[in-house]
């Protein structure tokens, strides 16, 4: 089970000026919500000139990612999203599949099995408010929030962290936040 015990999410990522605008590495923490930190998502490997030219674009959604949710150094999820508009899939650190996110349009992401087959969609199990802008530690975040179903089995708890964790990714803006709109998520009823 991915962070065990843990329903509720807060996911920050930096937030600046710069960052807003020529951020290229995609980067945030988790924390519980009692605000304890308890994971890190951060790319895995080095980015070439040509893709962060690209990820300083309108482009930045298009390009691949390869992101780590990982505890201490200790991965727990692999993320990855190829060129273009694929779903982006989601592994355990021994390289089995979990299953994948397909954003679906007007809010909705399907979370899916590792054959394919839609589970559910993300807010069937989860709500999620994003974009906050916070203070933390004196700088500031933009802060999302993710409160999973209490009991939400695996795979469908992992990849709704996936989701939740990798936004911008899924939703397919990657670190240009510049060409984001706005985004309604539906609420857990």
């Amino acid at each position: 089970m991915t962070l065990p015990g843990t329903d509720t999410l807060i996911i920050e990522q930096p937030w600046g000026v710069l960052r807003h605008l020529l951020g290229t590495r995609y980067r945030n923490d988790v924390y519980d919500g009692g605000g304890a930190l308890i994971a890190s998502v951060s790319e895995r490997r080095f980015l070439g000139p040509l893709r962060k030219l690209l990820r300083a674009t309108a482009f930045s959604g298009r390009t691949t990612f390869d992101l780590a949710l990982a505890d201490r150094g200790r991965q727990l999820l692999l993320i990855r999203k190829g060129s273009g508009k694929p779903p982006t899939r989601v592994t355990w650190p021994n390289g089995s599949v979990v299953g994948s996110v397909r954003h679906e349009g007007h809010g909705a992401y399907g979370l899916l099995d590792a054959g394919g087959q839609r589970l559910c969609l993300l807010h069937e199990v989860a709500s999620f408010s994003p974009g906050a802008i916070v203070k933390r530690d004196g700088r500031r975040v933009r802060r999302d929030v993710l409160t999973l179903r209490p009991g939400t089995p695996d795979p469908v708890r992992s990849l709704a962290i996936a989701a939740a964790v990798a936004y911008d990714v899924v939703r397919g803006v990657g670190t240009n936040h510049t060409s984001a709109g706005g985004f309604d998520f539906p609420t857990l009823t």
